[in-house]
């Protein structure tokens, strides 16, 4: 008896040890821990964000207020728009809201997109982080790691489909026939180059209730399509209100010896300062020199309902991307007697 219940014990202290350790691991891995010390960031360095683009951990930002003819036109040499007949994006008069906070500014960015009937609608931004297109572009090598925040705020009349956010992702230039980034149908995605890795809002078809997720194409995905990381943390948001949205990727080291990906890649994903998703055994990739050179802001649809036409469409604000090196956190709300 006394064996059994010592053997009853060890099982349930093995099983205790298993749990938050993701069960597509493959070799030793970090358990999914949510408490992890990342209080403050850069952003608590700069109140409303002023100055934050100066930070020395800063690689990109974008507050929205110099874009130009009608607010159609990025600021040279930053953004590709995304042009087409069933989507606009543009800077339009808004400015971040939340709880007693306004944040800076005079304008944000607005992605509508509507249905013609069939077909899936897309609209946005995109980035290019390093070379994309060749090896011989100009652009440099990319990134190993890569914190990306901005506030989003969805339309009152937004109701769940299916979307995209924003989304990072590398292109392996030195391979003749690599696919674009964000290519579907494809399970070993290192077969074609690239890796991908979006944010979207899930929730029941048709509800103004959303959480948000990665959609991710990594090496282990067990299907043709991305894999939903599970929520760890429920940090729900809701249609009509701006709500900060911060995520890391950190690419995984590669072993030169087999040549091939180890299991230490890394993705997380906080809401409003809250980290609700970590996932510590990813694989992006085989080789070393694949790095992330892409970055989109996007809305995409896979055939929007017929009440989203071109009088009527569905639209998602965005204000205040900043990429970095770091940990950005929350913009500082602080105010001084001039407003900043």
């Amino acid at each position: 008896m006394l064996l059994s219940s010592q053997l009853k014990i060890a099982a349930l202290t093995w099983l205790t040890l298993r749990i938050g350790v993701s069960l597509n691991m493959v070799g030793a891995a970090e358990p999914l821990v949510l408490d992890r010390p990342y209080s403050g960031g850069i952003a608590a360095k700069y109140t409303n964000d002023f100055g934050i683009a100066n930070d020395p951990s800063a690689i990109f930002a974008d507050d929205f207020e110099s874009w130009r003819k009608n607010g159609t036109q990025p600021p040279p040499d930053k953004w590709s728009v995304r042009r087409n007949k069933t989507s606009l994006t543009r800077v339009i008069p808004g400015r971040i809201k939340a709880d007693s906070w306004q944040g800076p500014g005079e304008g944000v960015l607005e992605i509508a997109c509507w249905t013609k009937g069939s077909g899936s609608q897309v609209g946005g931004l995109s980035l290019k982080l390093g070379n994309y297109n060749h090896a011989n572009e100009g652009l440099g090598d990319g990134y190993e790691e890569l914190y990306v925040r901005y506030y989003i705020k969805f339309d009152q009349n937004y109701r769940a489909v299916r979307n995209h956010g924003s989304n990072l992702g590398g292109r392996d230039v030195t391979m003749k026939d690599a696919a674009w980034v964000g290519m579907a149908g494809i399970r070993d995605v290192s077969t074609r180059g690239y890796f991908y890795s979006g944010v979207q809002p899930r929730g029941k078809r048709g509800s103004n209730e959303l959480e948000i997720g990665f959609y991710s194409y990594h090496l282990d995905k067990k299907s043709p399509w991305g894999e939903n990381y599970p929520v760890q943390k429920k940090n729900p948001i809701k249609a009509d209100a701006w709500h900060c949205i911060e995520r890391h990727m950190k690419l995984n080291s590669v072993d030169p010896k087999k040549a091939d990906g180890n299991y230490d890649g890394i993705e997380e994903m906080w809401v409003d300062g809250e980290l609700t998703i970590r996932k510590a055994d990813v694989r992006f990739r085989r080789v070393s020199h694949l790095r992330i050179t892409f970055l989109s802001l996007e809305t995409y649809y896979h055939g929007l309902p017929k009440e989203y036409n071109s009088s009527n469409p569905i639209r998602v604000y965005f204000d205040n991307l900043v990429i970095a090196s770091k940990y950005i956190g929350p913009a500082n709300r602080k105010t001084t007697r001039s407003g900043r």
